[in-house]
Parts: structure tokens; C-alpha cells; sequence
């Protein structure tokens, strides 16, 4: 690395440390002015009128007035504290279900949450015996392929549904046809309907996959739980495999606050 570099790194990572010494002395106050800011970090009232210039124009505070009003955290940041309050306990509850899935079959789980117009894997126990490769962590699949990816779609909005079939059927590369079109809505709603996605070897030759819907307590869509096995003729586990997963995102769904 260069000197002119690391004076870069330097100079960025100071300004990134004062921005947080702000934003930790709201948190922990509710409302300053800039010049009680100044005082606070010991900082010169000029460098506080740029930080809060930056961070106001990034929405992670608010001001009265430019000048001499109070300053507090702006609602942009505390969405994305919310956001992140939400991820975490979404994974750790999802965990929680994942190991009891696996505890009881032995069979690979995973949790997946939706990206752009794809599902990822963000959480996966394998299983003991067969150790599918559908999904596994960081890996994505478009939002209508695999039992996982379209147990979100199935509960998106009605609006996101439409355009994400549009684009389907206007995609230059392979565009979906009406009648797959017409296959694959039917399936969304039949998965609304049961509360649980299927999918048998479309993805991947012989592998059976269930997911179910985990809705947070605004009642969205925030991820899908997921079992993957090997398929072994007309298994009658399969049955148990739908109500264990059903009743597993229904328990974290709850457990986020979400009510049916």
C-alpha cells in the first residue's frame, strides 16, 4: 500500500469513527444541539456542522434548523436498525427450528431469505446421511425455482408477483411460455393455499424439498424454511416432512410476531 493510501484509509476510517461518536451520542441523549455536540466529543463546532451536513444528507439524522436547532437520529437509520434487529432475530429463531427439523430426520434444512428477485441461503444444517447441494450458504436460486425460493414468492404481494411474472415471460434469454406461466401461478396459489411449497426433483434430480413461509409481525414475507432428502420411491415420510415444516415456520413466524 502506498503512503498516499494509507493516509486515504486513514483520513476515511477517522471520519467514519466521528460519525459513530455522533451517532452514539444521540442514541444515548435523544436530542443535542450542534454546539452541546461540540462540547460532547470535543470537537470543533465546524468539524460537527460537516459530520451532521454528511449524515443529514444520508437521512441517519434529523435537524430542527441548519443552525442552532436540535439534532436526532433521522428515521432512515433507525429503519436500518430496525432492519437489522429484525435479520438477527429472524436467523436466530430460524436456527432454533433448523436444528429441531434436523434433530427429528436427519434430513438437510436451510433458511432462506429473498434477494432482489432470487432466494439465498443464509442459514443450513446439512443432514446425516445425505448432504444435498441445492443451496448451500450464499447460494441463491431465481424466486420460481425450488420449493424454498417459491414459498416466498407464493406470499409477495400481488404487485411483485405480477411484475416478477412479466419479466419472466419478457426475458430475452428463454422467456417463460403461457403455459408454464399458467403452471407456475397455479402452483403459487396452491402453496397459499396449503402453506407449503414442493419440490420434487426440479431442481435437482431426485431430491424432494418442503418450505414453508416465515412472515415477520407486519405480516410480510421475510424468508422461507426448507427440508431437502433424498427421494426414495413413494416414501410415506414425506407426509411428516410437510406438517414438521409447516408447524416450524409457523412457530418462528409467531415468534417474531406475526399472528394468523
Amino acid at each position: 500500500m502506498s503512503s498516499t493510501e494509507a493516509v486515504g484509509d486513514a483520513t476515511g476510517m477517522s471520519a467514519v469513527s466521528k460519525a459513530m461518536r455522533v451517532l452514539t451520542a444521540l442514541a444515548e441523549t435523544g436530542e443535542l444541539t450542534a454546539a452541546e455536540l461540540a462540547g460532547t466529543l470535543d470537537e470543533p463546532i465546524t468539524t460537527v456542522y460537516r459530520m451532521l451536513g454528511n449524515l443529514e444528507a444520508i437521512g441517519w439524522i434529523e435537524r430542527e434548523s441548519k443552525r442552532g436547532g436540535s439534532v436526532r437520529l433521522g428515521i432512515d437509520l433507525v429503519a436500518v436498525g430496525q432492519a437489522v434487529e429484525e435479520s438477527l432475530d429472524s436467523r436466530q429463531s430460524a436456527l432454533a427450528a433448523l436444528t429441531r427439523i434436523n434433530d427429528a430426520t436427519h434430513e438437510t434444512s436451510y433458511l432462506c431469505v429473498r434477494d432482489g428477485n432470487r432466494a439465498a441461503c443464509i442459514e443450513r444444517i446439512d443432514g446425516r446421511y445425505t448432504r444435498t447441494e441445492e443451496l448451500p450458504i450464499g447460494g441463491s436460486l431465481p424466486l420460481h425455482q425450488g420449493a424454498g425460493p417459491r414459498a416466498i414468492l407464493a406470499f409477495e404481494s400481488p404487485a411483485f408477483q405480477e411484475r416478477y411474472l412479466g419479466a419472466l415471460a419478457s426475458a430475452q434469454l428463454n422467456p417463460m411460455n403461457h403455459a408454464d406461466l399458467a403452471r407456475l401461478t397455479a402452483e403459487l396459489r396452491r402453496t397459499r393455499e396449503t402453506g407449503i411449497a414442493v419440490s420434487d426433483g426440479d431442481v435437482t434430480p431426485g431430491i424432494y424439498s418442503v418450505a414453508a413461509p416465515v412472515f415477520s409481525h407486519r405480516d410480510e414475507v421475510i424468508g422461507s424454511i426448507t427440508l431437502s432428502s433424498l427421494r426414495a420411491g413413494n416414501d410415506d415420510r414425506f407426509g411428516e416432512y410437510d406438517d414438521l415444516v409447516r408447524l416450524e415456520a409457523r412457530t418462528v413466524s409467531t415468534q417474531l410476531g406475526h399472528r394468523e
